[in-house]
């Protein structure tokens, strides 16, 4: 099987993680996430104080890969988005910091991805966006309760609604991303951010991190709502006749059933 996450140690305390199937931008199917999760239960062992996740190439994550979600029934595209919970979830509580590097697309699952870690920055030519209603599909890995903590539920819908792509200084102004750099410094700075975290006590960072991340609503019961949700778009016709004109780069015909 393909190494779909690479590890490279930066410091004693901080690694990177890389997305790696540039071939598809980096698109997140069942065996990269299964990857993923497994690697985030071995780094529990280490004392890691930072991780910063970027992807190869020049995709952070362009999303779901819609290559394996059109071969989905209803049951399996419900799998897929508890597959991909339990992954976010599991980044979202890792005792430390997961700082995302967006180096380019950061779209549908990727965004979603990007909004499970901690603190986002951006390569000056980065996009986000969560396209899913172009393709007949909600966002099913937290994009419909993630996404509005962070830009407020305004921006969410019009981003969710519209399906639009917005750039990393838009990102920037509307409190997605903490900051944005060139691109040939992204990782540099964000590695200057994380060493900045490591040097600090780490009992007090994770305690911290445990407090910040406690939510206001049952996160259980919007994580299963969601995927409840996406399984019923991906068992609609619209649905289908979606991905089939991305995938032949042709524009759909929306029948509403």
């Amino acid at each position: 099987m393909s190494d779909f996450i690479q590890r490279e140690d930066a410091t004693e305390h901080i690694i990177i993680l890389r997305l790696n199937r540039s071939e598809s931008y980096n698109a997140l199917n069942f065996d990269l996430i299964g990857q993923f999760e497994s690697r985030l239960k071995s780094l529990e062992e280490e004392d890691i104080r930072a991780i910063i996740l970027t992807g190869t190439a020049k995709s952070f994550s362009s999303g779901a890969d819609l290559k394996e979600i059109q071969h989905f029934d209803q049951e399996t595209a419900r799998n897929f988005s508890l597959a991909g919970h339990q992954l976010f979830n599991a980044i979202e509580q890792f005792p430390a910091p997961v700082l995302a590097a967006v180096n380019g697309y950061a779209l549908g699952g990727g965004c979603e991805l990007a909004c499970a870690c901690d603190i986002r920055y951006a390569a000056e030519s980065a996009k986000f966006g969560q396209p899913e209603s172009r393709v007949g599909m909600i966002p099913g890995w937290g994009g419909t309760f993630r996404l509005a903590r962070y830009v407020g539920i305004a921006r969410a819908k019009e981003m969710i609604y519209t399906g639009q792509m917005i750039s990393a200084d838009e990102a920037g102004a509307i409190g997605l991303v903490n900051d944005v750099f060139a691109d040939d410094t992204l990782l540099e700075s964000v590695l200057e951010v994380a060493k900045k975290i490591a040097s600090n006590a780490p009992i007090a960072t994770r305690l911290a991190k445990k407090m910040l991340n406690r939510h206001p609503w049952d996160v259980q019961t919007l994580v299963t709502e969601e995927a409840l949700a996406l399984a019923h778009c991906v068992n609609t016709e619209d649905q289908s006749e979606a991905i089939h004109a991305f995938l032949d780069k042709r524009e759909p015909k929306f029948q509403n059933k």
